[in-house]
């Protein structure tokens, strides 16, 4: 079984129906014994990747009996509260209006039900801070209920080198594309690095775009920005408005056409075949990010510079992808204004 403990020793059985419920079990001697809580969050990531039916038929009971010793990352969490009953609904919102919890109002999030949804939207303007769901990538509009700003379904992004630049030119979801192929005026542009291309139908539960491709990019900076970019109808990015909390450097002398790094990626299933470890997959050989699901990093999620609606995220990957900068690269889209907004945050 492919899950590396970080607290060392054998890792629990999460096969099989029994052993889930098993690991349901030790949840409640869990919520007193951090060690034990942990561990189980790694278990628990390995279900959630693997075989999240299994969790269902415990859904009510962990978030109403045995929510205390229940720690695993919100990506997982989505995956194992997903569809809820309404019980849990009720539940924690009752306890949220008792005394505030982020991790209640995660979970609350991560249900993705009509019923949680109202339940969100009713809390936020009821005076809730819409930030705390927001930095979820749940967004409550001006009326009707919340809406998630992300895929349920999440893919694994795995990298493989490239024999050269005629590869990229036919590779599905090319890494270190000429600018030239990203932007329209790539003399004039912020954009300096290019990390990852992807076809946006191939990742589950999308919503409709444009064009073929969306573009992952940076501008010469190790993190602490955000660039945002309207889409021509060939794909490429236009009008670029770049915000940063750096200065600049020495990595104002990056070279994309000649940097080298260049590879294609194959976007996984989350399965038995990667390696689960510390709460996500990142210790798979050849995997650096996630497509789908929520963005990872506790960081506020952009909004749309246009409408400023909370933008839907399309995926997160570490910088070694294509070793440049520090930190996470994320990807996020408005589809209603065909805007782009890419992000440099640091680990957390």
């Amino acid at each position: 079984m492919p899950i590396e403990t970080s607290r060392g020793g054998a890792s629990f059985p999460a096969g099989t129906a029994a052993d889930v419920a098993a690991l349901v079990e030790l949840l409640g001697p869990a919520a007193a014994d951090g060690r034990l809580r942990e561990g189980l969050g790694e278990e628990l990531a390995y279900v959630a990747g693997v075989c999240p039916q299994l969790f269902r038929p415990h859904q009510e009971e962990v978030v109403t009996r045995l929510f205390d010793g229940f720690e695993v990352g919100f990506d997982d969490m989505c995956v194992l509260l997903d569809g809820a009953p309404d019980a849990c609904v009720e539940h924690l919102v009752r306890r949220l209006r008792e005394r505030w919890s982020y991790r209640e109002a995660w979970a609350l999030a991560a249900i993705g039900t009509d019923a949680a949804h109202a339940a969100i939207a009713e809390l936020v303007r009821g005076g809730a801070d819409p930030q705390e769901f927001e930095d979820c990538g749940v967004w409550t509009p001006p009326t009707g209920p919340a809406q998630r700003r992300f895929s349920p379904h999440r893919r694994a992004v795995h990298r493989r080198p490239a024999s050269g630049p005629v590869e990229l030119l036919t590779a599905d979801h090319p890494v270190g594309l000429p600018l030239a192929q990203v932007v329209r005026d790539p003399d004039a542009t912020a954009v300096a690095w290019h990390y990852l291309s992807l076809r946006i139908a191939e990742i589950p539960g999308m919503p409709r775009w444009p064009t073929e491709r969306v573009h992952l990019a940076s501008p010469c900076g190790s993190m602490g920005w955000t660039l945002s970019a309207a889409v021509g109808d060939d794909g490429r990015w236009h009008d670029e408005v770049l915000t940063s909390d750096e200065a600049g450097g020495e990595d104002d002398a990056v070279d994309n056409d000649g940097g080298g790094g260049l590879g294609t990626v194959l976007l996984r299933p989350y399965d038995a075949d990667l390696v689960y470890a510390n709460w996500h997959i990142l210790s798979t050989p050849g995997v650096f990010g996630t497509a789908g699901g929520p963005a990872i990093g506790l960081y506020p999620n952009p909004h749309c510079r246009s409408c400023d609606r909370l933008m839907f995220h399309v995926v997160t990957v570490q910088n070694y992808l294509r070793e440049y900068g520090h930190g996470w690269r994320t990807l996020y889209l408005c589809e209603d204004c065909r805007i782009t907004t890419c992000t440099a945050t640091n680990w957390n």
